[in-house]
């Protein structure tokens, strides 16, 4: 099977190629959230286009939209839904897929995607780049959608020097590691659920020796440490670095802890909520994320965003309410949730959130809680930064990313 074929098939697997017609929604938008207000999102795939090319179509900002929960291959972010939704402050995650590329190696992806994202800000107006906590504020008080650079996937890293290069590329979140094991650390097993899991990962365990300094040049370099997508074990380890550290991590995207796969236990989300660390809710339909009953409430419907709003209040349940925020995972090749429940239209694009919210505030999540989910970014990012080592990052600053291309773009 060629690289291009082997790919397709991961895609299949992930969602359908085939793309329905693209489409605008021409429905009247809901009321703006006041522009003073910063709620966050730690986990969107900004610039999907570029990362899925030729796959996937649209961009934010470019007038194209999923008009259905079921388009997984059409842009679901735009700035205008955001801003009305309040969402200004973004861990834009570029996803450096399965290289198929003649002449570009992991890193060098996950480099070129980072280029791409910088490309993307350059020529959108509504969207600005910020790599540390003092630069998104002062980017917010302009009134700015503000992107932090955040790489999904930590194939690339060979070597402990490879953090350095992908810092001075702007990279400020690492999520370890993604659907597959890799030179850092296991993948949590069964992503796919358990037919197709035990082709994804092989290997039990933790942190490689690879992992563990990879993770200690992290905290050197003030970059957040995200351990999405990975095992148990490996989540420990972090936990066993960074907790004696002071170094608050991150969980940017997951479903509640009742299920068996591609979540987050709940023992540990309250060691990364006890240690200041944050929570990101995805809005993600799986088989394999069912509500049980015992968390349902009168009228649930079990398909919709019922499932989402069960997710979130779960982890607040046992963390607290400041842990936990929005990890959307919008432009992601994933099912969304159904039109139904408290989500009259299903949750298609950012357009859809405002009614997300007004779910979670019916619930008993305050709307002071929500609000204040940009400030709780913001403070993650400064809590890192205090305890990064200034020369260590400031020698990486120094640093040339090199391209390694062997056919320009």
């Amino acid at each position: 099977m060629t690289a291009r074929g082997t790919w397709s098939c991961l895609l299949a697997l992930m969602g359908s190629l085939g793309c329905a017609g693209i489409q605008q929604v021409p429905e009247a938008p809901p009321p703006e959230v006041p522009p003073q207000v910063i709620r966050a999102d730690l986990h969107v795939h900004v610039t999907m286009r570029e990362a899925l090319r030729p796959f996937f179509q649209g961009e934010p900002g470019d007038g194209v939209l999923a008009g259905s929960h079921a388009e997984r291959l059409v842009n679901q972010v735009d700035p205008a839904a955001l801003r009305r939704a309040g969402v200004r402050l973004i861990l834009a995650t570029v996803w450096p897929p399965p290289a198929t590329r003649p002449g570009r190696s992991a890193l060098g992806e996950a480099l070129h995607q980072l280029e791409e994202l910088e490309a993307f800000a350059r020529r959108s107006p509504d969207f600005v780049l910020a790599h540390s906590a003092e630069e998104a504020r002062r980017e917010l008080a302009r009134g700015q959608l503000v992107l932090v650079p955040a790489i999904e996937g930590g194939e690339g890293i060979r070597r402990v020097e490879d953090v350095d290069l992908l810092h001075a590329a702007g990279a400020r979140s690492i999520t370890l590691v993604h659907f597959f094991d890799n030179p850092l650390a296991d993948a949590a097993d069964d992503q796919f659920g358990p037919l197709v899991g035990g082709l994804t990962n092989g290997r039990e365990g933790g942190l490689t020796p690879l992992g563990v300094e990879a993770v200690r040049r992290m905290i050197q370099l003030g970059i957040l440490i995200d351990v999405a997508h990975a095992s148990d074990k490996a989540i420990e380890d972090v936990l066993a670095i960074t907790e004696p550290a002071g170094v608050p991590i991150l969980y940017s995207h997951t479903g509640a802890g009742w299920a068996e796969t591609r979540c987050l236990s709940t023992p540990l989300a309250q060691r990364i909520g006890r240690s200041g660390g944050l929570i990101g809710i995805g809005l993600f339909r799986s088989p394999f994320q069912e509500v049980p009953l015992t968390e349902r409430w009168e009228g649930f419907q079990p398909g919709t965003c019922d499932d989402d709003v069960a997710h979130w209040l779960h982890y607040v349940r046992h963390t607290s309410p400041e842990a936990v925020m929005l990890g959307s995972d919008f432009s992601s090749v994933i099912l969304r949730a159904s039109p139904g429940g408290a989500c009259a239209r299903g949750m298609r694009h950012a357009g859809d959130l405002p009614a997300l919210f007004a779910a979670l505030e019916a619930r008993g999540i305050t709307r002071d809680n929500l609000d204040s989910s940009g400030e709780r970014v913001l403070r993650l990012l400064e809590a890192v930064e205090v305890r990064s080592d200034p020369g260590v990052r400031q020698s990486a600053r120094k640093l040339s990313p090199p391209r390694d291309d062997l056919f320009p773009d």
